[in-house]
C-alpha cells in the first residue's frame, strides 16, 4: 500500500486502459459474453487489493465514501458505450452531486498521518474504476435474454475472485497469518462471507432489470452506515464538513 504519486498516475492510465480493453473483448465483441465471470472477478480482486491500499492512507469513513462515491461517475463516463445505458441530464446532475459529496468528504479528510495523502486520493479513484469495472461486466451479462441466473453468475465470478485473491493474501500474510485471523475474527469472518454474497446477490439480479449508472449510485446508501461506522465503532473522527459531504452522497 505504499504507492508513490507517480506511480498512482501510472497505474490509474494502466487501470483505464484494462478497463475499456476488457469490455470490449469481454462484452462489446462477443455475442455471448461468456467469460464475464472472469472479467468481474478479476476487476473485484482489483478492488479489494486498491480498497484495502487505500485503508492505509485514511479512515474507514473517508475512503469508503470517496470511492462508492465516485464509482457512479466512472460507470457513467463507459455505460453508454459498452453496455448502452444512458442517463438523462437530471440523472447526470445527481452524479455530480454524488461527486460533489465525495469531494466534499475527501478534502476534510484527516487521519493518524494528518490530511489524506495524494496517493490515497489517486487509490480511491483507482478503486472507483475497479468497481466500475466489475459493475459494468455485471450489467452486460445480466442484460442478455435469456441471460445467466443471479446466483450462477455470482457463483463463477466469485471463483475467479478467490483464485485471483489467494496469492495475495498469501503474500500478504502467509497462511499462519490467515489461519490466526481465522481463530481470532471467526465470527466477523462468517459474517462478512455470508453477507457480502447476499447482498451483492440481489445487486446482481437488479443489473437484469435497470440502468448500472442509477443501481450503482443507489448502492452509496451504504456511505452513511460506514460513516456512523468507522465514528461509533472505531473513534474516528467525523467533522461537520464530512458529515454534510456524506449527507449530499446519500441523498
Amino acid at each position: 500500500d505504499r504507492l508513490s504519486l507517480p506511480r498512482c498516475t501510472r497505474l490509474l492510465a494502466a487501470l483505464r486502459d484494462t478497463l475499456g480493453r476488457a469490455l470490449e473483448l469481454g462484452g462489446s465483441t462477443l455475442r455471448d459474453f461468456s467469460d464475464a465471470h472472469g472479467v468481474s472477478g478479476a476487476f473485484q480482486a482489483l478492488y479489494v487489493m486498491l480498497l484495502f491500499a487505500a485503508y492505509g492512507k485514511a479512515d474507514l469513513s473517508v475512503v469508503y465514501p470517496v470511492s462508492r462515491g465516485l464509482a457512479p461517475l466512472a460507470v457513467m463516463l463507459f455505460a453508454g458505450r459498452f453496455v448502452g445505458d444512458a442517463v438523462g441530464p437530471l440523472q447526470a446532475a445527481a452524479v455530480g452531486l454524488v461527486v460533489a459529496g465525495t469531494v466534499a468528504v475527501g478534502l476534510t479528510t484527516r487521519n493518524r498521518l494528518g490530511r489524506m495523502s495524494g496517493s490515497g486520493l489517486f487509490l480511491c479513484l483507482l478503486t472507483a474504476l475497479a468497481t466500475a469495472g466489475y459493475s459494468l461486466a455485471d450489467r452486460k451479462a445480466m442484460g442478455l435474454r435469456p441471460g445467466p441466473g443471479a446466483t450462477e453468475f455470482l457463483f463463477l465470478s466469485y471463483l475467479f475472485l478467490t483464485a485471483f485473491l489467494t496469492p495475495w493474501a498469501m503474500a500478504r500474510r502467509g497462511w499462519r497469518g490467515l489461519f490466526s485471523q481465522w481463530r481470532v475474527n471467526r465470527r466477523d469472518v462468517l459474517l462478512v462471507s455470508i453477507l457480502t454474497p447476499l447482498s451483492y446477490a440481489c445487486i446482481v439480479a437488479a443489473m437484469g432489470m435497470g440502468n448500472v449508472v442509477l443501481i450503482t449510485a443507489g448502492r452509496n446508501v451504504g456511505i452513511l452506515f460506514s460513516t456512523l461506522a468507522g465514528a461509533w465503532l472505531l473513534r474516528e473522527r467525523v467533522t461537520r464538513v464530512r458529515v454534510v459531504g456524506t449527507g449530499v452522497i446519500f441523498c
